[in-house]
């Protein structure tokens, strides 16, 4: 039995999502709700000391980090395999996950905090901001949360993760080979796992002008194949009701203005 302690709306967790679904596996939800910090209390960090999800506990297993959950899921149900066949392509599937972990994760953190908890959250009393920021174990993202929340769109280091965004696309461009390319290879692996979440997080929080298909044909080509896959209704659709879509598409337009501006500075 598979449980998995996730967020829907957690990248790194709709990376193991699909990975299980890829492997045409089964799992339990334990939804986290990581606008109340629920991630940072005592029981979730009983699982996950760096309060993050997801956390997959498979038989007496206690598994953490959304790629190396997705490379167990990959030598322990070996059918279907979703790592590349050689070391070199092995590699840059492993490179590809490590490039976005470093340039893209974190930004694209920020926006999402900024676009649609920022909102939400400043609805609720100084008092209990001050705890849930508090609750937070690293102290760097302590820091941006409580600028984005005090300062919204107009925080500094916005500008800069629409920019990695950017970047982040031009270089999915420039490494795909063909409009049926792939990240890693020849074939489909966790490489393309690992990528989706962003590209969709960009485009669900309005950004999706930094990947026309005029000036980006092969990531648009890409994604939708990515779409186009079996495995997205069960971890990634199924999740998203109608009341949460139209919260989503609101907070989205209320944030338009502010983010197009963005988007121009970093033209």
């Amino acid at each position: 039995m598979l449980f998995l302690h996730h967020s829907p709306v957690s990248v790194s967790s709709q990376k193991v999502r699909m990975a299980l679904a890829e492997k045409g596996l089964e799992w339990t939800d334990c939804i986290v709700d990581l606008l109340t910090g629920e991630h940072c209390q005592p029981a979730f960090r009983h699982l996950n000391e760096w309060a993050e999800v997801p956390v997959l506990m498979h038989g007496d297993m206690t598994l953490v980090d959304s790629w190396l959950i997705c490379e167990y899921l990959d030598d322990v149900v070996p059918q279907t395999p979703l790592m590349p066949a050689t070391p070199h392509d092995r590699y840059l599937a492993r490179h590809w996950n490590l490039w976005i972990e470093r340039e893209v994760h974190e930004a694209t953190g920020m926006l999402t905090y900024a676009v649609m908890g920022q909102p939400l959250l400043a609805q609720l009393d100084a008092q209990r901001i001050a705890v849930l920021l508090d609750a937070i174990p690293d102290v760097r993202v302590r820091a941006w949360r409580a600028t984005v929340l005090e300062k919204g769109l107009d925080a500094p280091g916005l500008a800069d993760a629409v920019l990695k965004i950017r970047r982040f696309v031009q270089r999915m461009e420039s490494m795909l080979d063909g409009p049926h390319g792939w990240l890693a290879g020849n074939a489909f692996s966790l490489a393309d796992v690992a990528a989706l979440p962003y590209l969709m997080r960009a485009e669900h929080l309005g950004l999706g002008s930094l990947m026309t298909f005029e000036d980006h044909p092969l990531v648009r080509s890409w994604y939708l194949r990515m779409q186009s896959r079996p495995s997205m209704q069960p971890s990634l659709v199924r999740y998203f009701d109608a009341d949460t879509q139209a919260l989503m598409m609101r907070l989205v337009v209320d944030a338009q203005p502010k983010l197009e501006a963005l988007v121009r500075a970093t033209a």
